[in-house]
């Protein structure tokens, strides 16, 4: 069988430099300055978590108050903010950085094993596959961000 060569392909004439006229720049355009100043996110001091243990299928909502450390059997979970989106943002969402350590209790007559960092970063209430906890025995997510209940005051 013998195989046939396709025919050359003929090649453009050069482009004289004379023939070639440049382009008009662009015209300048100033981006029009926002009306109105931009929302903030609103901040709140509790985050409303869920978390799951995958070996003894319990499951459990809990509140953790930022910046303090709440422990769920092995995981210490500390909020380090908990906000919700701005009005004028197209989704209305929960968003909280968290870092979650694993730590396990300390048994009796052995020291305490050092935490070891499991999660760091942003969990967003309305999308918790973004960005989960990966963990081999525990999930957990974002369920909400709240203000945290008013201390009542003692009657005197």
């Amino acid at each position: 069988m013998q195989v046939i060569a396709p025919p050359p392909i003929a090649t453009p004439p050069p482009i004289d430099d004379e023939d070639v006229t440049p382009a008009p720049p662009p015209k300048a355009t100033v981006a029009a300055k926002p009306t109105e100043a931009a929302i903030k996110r609103a901040r709140y001091d509790v985050a409303v978590i869920h978390a799951l243990d995958k070996i003894a299928a319990e499951s459990i909502r809990f509140e953790a108050a930022v910046g303090r450390p709440v422990r769920y059997k092995n995981l210490v979970f500390t909020v380090k903010a908990c906000e919700r989106s701005a009005g004028d943002e197209a989704v209305e969402d929960s968003m909280a950085y968290m870092t979650v350590e694993s730590q396990p209790r300390s048994a009796p007559g052995k020291p305490t094993p050092p935490p070891r960092q499991t999660f760091r970063g942003w969990m967003y209430a309305s999308s918790p596959g973004l960005h989960p906890l990966q963990h081999p025995v525990y999930d957990a997510w974002l369920i909400t961000c709240r203000a945290a209940a008013p201390v009542p005051v003692a009657a005197r």
